[in-house]
């Protein structure tokens, strides 16, 4: 299995409905195809886990390079995996404001361990802040079990 962490910014404003249509798409494009993950979408920038076969997340990864919604893709992360780490989820999805007090230690601890993720190699750092992201801030949904990494 492999999983693959990118990180985007949005080509131009998304309204709330703009992003619920996303969802809606990749939840029923990622049911078919086997693939779970988590979005995070945060000042005009997206945040996503994908994890699944190589050739089916490679190929959501390519779709999502094409697709003009997208600018400055960066790919952050790509390993193999023994487990899930978002196996209840075929697109968890949590949008993050700066303006409200439970969302702004994450928001700037995104920032800061991305910035440091350009920078240099974080082994994993960027990943486990989107793992005690998805633990801590998504309710009503089993939370994910931490995987080991490959």
């Amino acid at each position: 299995m492999l999983r693959m962490l990118y990180v985007s910014g949005a080509s131009a404003p998304m309204s709330d409905a703009d992003i619920q249509d996303i969802l809606a798409a990749s939840r029923r494009n990622n049911q078919r195809d086997g693939i779970t993950g988590m979005l995070l979408w945060a000042d005009g920038v997206f945040i996503q886990v994908l994890e699944g076969e190589p050739q089916m997340v490679r190929s959501v990864y390519r779709r999502i390079q094409a697709d003009d919604r997208h600018r400055n893709l960066m790919l952050v992360l790509e390993q193999e995996a023994d487990e899930r780490m978002f196996s209840q989820w075929s697109m968890g999805f949590k949008q993050l404001d700066s303006e409200k007090a439970v969302d702004q230690k994450l928001f700037q601890i995104s920032r800061n361990t991305l910035a440091d993720r350009i920078a240099s190699n974080d082994d994993g750092l960027f990943l486990d802040t989107i793992l005690a992201f998805s633990r801590d801030f998504i309710s009503g949904v089993e939370k994910p079990a931490r995987a080991s990494r490959a």
